[in-house]
């Protein structure tokens, strides 16, 4: 038996120095077996986590889950994968957990390394506030905190922070995209199917929040939804809701996409022999068809068992005879939740209540995760409609959490004397308040000629290395101006600056697309301006960076309502970098972008870009395909466009 697994640049073997029996045992998945490890070679020691899964899913790991963490590994806070070893060699490991057993080896299992997090998931994190674990006596003890306002209050304090986290996470993690500029909250490219708590670490220090295990993570092509299928070439979702299957809850959960308990109603299977859970809301979905939505639904779920946390410990000392471990679900809770879902007596599974758990919590926190679980309606998932019902995205999801923290106040005035002795300095606050003002308005009033003096001080003595410098932050300056017209005239100002003859160069290039594309996100607010600003842009860009100004125009994501062709032109350029030779949708959108814009010289420019663009390889293969014309013919009205560009 060998117990180290040779990796691509490193070994690794089990911290046997880890977990309660040494034998470095972390937790079991629904789909992975996790232990600490140790990474070392090249004099190097590192701990990190070994995750391995069953070898039946090396294609789908490879194929899915691996692309989507790899796209997510510029976030610091999703889990970051160090290596894949497909082949165990000759390690094997014995693994026992409770009446769990057998051995680890390659003829069965792959082994994912991903970093050692140090910390607790948010379950055991939300345990450890009233609860000890006893080593000696392996067993969950009540802890010495109080159970009063006080700390109730804190504790929801923190939660709320961890949700403002997690809004921040999911935020990148459904819409990292080129193709819609980043920023378009209801286009999202990925979900993760699995929010819950154990899937949220929390770092020891500085308990921030790390979102793990993308196993059942899937990546949105087109649309905003996804159509699960447990049998694909008959493209069904459905279960008989046997006692068979509901045994195998964690290993083949195939009768819910996601965890009992955390997933939305959408997510699970349609019945074929017996009553589906939610059959009562079944009208209003296609079974197994998740989107943003449901993920929204989990993070509602979550905290919803977040904040009722001691009631949940205190419910198992009390009812639980099988079990004492204040976890979220032990095995008697998930026993009486699966025979609720499963008999269809579904009744607070959906619309979250925990108004009654405990009157310290904030009613407005009530009211946002009712909305994120609510019972489903008929076009739940559609952006544009029922949006007072439903979250569709985590933009404005993380909105309401953040008015909800400055509407709570940090401790009732009655209930605390240390908040009481705080209104003694109020007067003193509002006396200072007031100078303060005084000195706002004076400081407003004199910022536009301060700005405009140093403004005009770089124009006269400008030079090419001061672009990324003192340009940048003079301009950002002239824009933190009040009034919309004023601002606007400084903006107006500071394109024409960029394109302007001695001492600049007649042309915009990526470092001052840059700046004005920043200028306009943060200082002008009302999109329908920014038409003109960016086909002076595009107009004006410089022909060698083309690329990347186009780039920079197309990631502001400027609505379809607002009419510039500068925007259609970066758009058509930037997507014709990304596709591939066969891309017939997105070649084809650029090249009828061309042809209904061929004449407009004042964009010839980007016209020739995208023209050459259009020429180059295969493509003029696939758009001549797709209009049914031969290639020559196509290459016949190209050509002439490719000339009549330059600086």
């Amino acid at each position: 038996m060998n117990s180290v697994i040779r990796g691509t640049e490193f070994n690794y073997r089990i911290d046997t120095e880890y977990g309660i029996n040494h034998d470095g045992f972390i937790a079991e998945g629904t789909e992975s077996i996790v232990f600490k490890g140790v990474k070392y070679g090249n004099d190097l020691r590192y701990s990190c986590a070994l995750k391995f899964k069953p070898r039946t899913r090396l294609h789908s790991f490879l194929n899915r889950e691996y692309k989507i963490l790899e796209s997510l590994q510029t976030c610091r806070s999703v889990v970051r994968v160090l290596d894949v070893i497909e082949d165990l060699g000759d390690f094997s490991l014995p693994y026992h957990n409770g009446n769990q057993s057998g051995e680890i080896s390659n003829e069965n299992f792959f082994c994912v390394v991903e970093e050692f997090i140090d910390g607790d998931s948010l379950q055991d994190y939300c345990i450890k506030q009233w609860y000890n674990y006893n080593t000696s006596i392996r067993k969950w003890e009540r802890n010495s905190t109080e159970y009063s306002y006080r700390e109730v209050v804190k504790f929801q304090n923190q939660i709320i922070q961890f949700m403002i986290s997690l809004c921040e996470i999911m935020k990148f993690v459904s819409n990292v995209n080129e193709r819609n500029g980043k920023n378009n909250p209801n286009l999202p490219i990925i979900l993760h199917c699995d929010i819950k708590p154990e899937n949220i670490m929390v770092t020891k220090h500085g308990n921030e929040l790390v979102l793990i295990d993308f196993g059942r993570s899937q990546s949105i092509m087109e649309g905003r939804k996804y159509q699960h299928y447990n049998n694909a070439s008959m493209k069904t979702f459905y279960a008989d809701y046997s006692d068979a299957q509901w045994q195998d809850i964690g290993k083949n959960n195939f009768y819910s996409y996601g965890t009992v308990g955390y997933s939305a109603p959408e997510c699970y299977a349609q019945a074929s022999n017996g009553k589906f859970p939610f059959s009562s809301q079944s009208s209003a979905f296609d079974n197994g068809c998740v989107s943003i939505e449901s993920d929204i639904f989990g993070f509602g779920a979550t905290f919803s068992e977040c904040l009722s946390m001691y009631e949940i410990c205190s419910k198992i000392y009390e009812e639980c005879s099988d079990s004492n471990d204040p976890c979220f679900f032990n095995k008697a809770i998930k026993r009486q939740l699966e025979n609720g879902v499963s008999s269809g007596e579904t009744q607070g599974y959906c619309d979250r209540d925990f108004r009654n758990i405990n009157l310290a919590y904030h009613e407005s926190l009530e009211d946002i995760i009712r909305k994120c679980t609510g019972t489903r309606r008929k076009g739940f998932q559609e952006p544009d409609e029922m949006s007072d019902l439903y979250y569709h995205n985590f933009y404005h999801l993380q909105t309401d959490i953040e008015r909800a923290r400055d509407a709570i106040p940090s401790l009732d005035r009655k209930s605390d004397p240390l908040v009481r002795q705080m209104l003694s300095v109020s007067g003193f606050c509002a006396t200072f308040a007031g100078y303060a003002f005084v000195l706002w308005l004076i400081m407003v009033a004199l910022a536009n000629p301060l700005a405009r003096d140093r403004w005009n001080t770089l124009k006269a003595n400008y030079t090419d290395n001061q672009k990324r410098t003192s340009f940048a932050a003079v301009a950002d300056d002239m824009m933190k101006v009040t009034g919309k017209k004023t601002k606007k005239k400084n903006f107006e100002d500071i394109l024409e600056f960029t394109y302007s003859d001695k001492p600049n160069d007649c042309v915009i290039d990526s470092d001052e697309a840059d700046i004005l594309a920043s200028l306009m996100k943060d200082h002008i607010s009302d999109k329908a301006e920014w038409g003109s600003f960016i086909d002076r842009m595009i107009q004006n860009a410089r022909n060698d960076n083309m690329d990347e100004v186009a780039k920079t125009i197309y990631r502001l994501n400027l609505p379809s309502k607002y009419e510039s062709k500068g925007y259609e032109f970066a758009k058509a350029l930037t997507q014709v970098n990304n596709a591939d030779d066969s891309d017939t949708e997105m070649l084809l959108s650029a090249y009828e972008v061309l042809e209904k814009n061929s004449e407009d010289r004042e964009y010839r420019k980007i016209i020739a870009k995208l023209a050459i663009k259009l020429m180059s390889g295969s493509k003029t293969d696939t758009i001549a395909g797709a209009l049914a014309l031969d290639r020559e013919t196509v290459q016949n009205q190209l050509a002439p466009l490719t000339k009549i560009g330059g600086d």
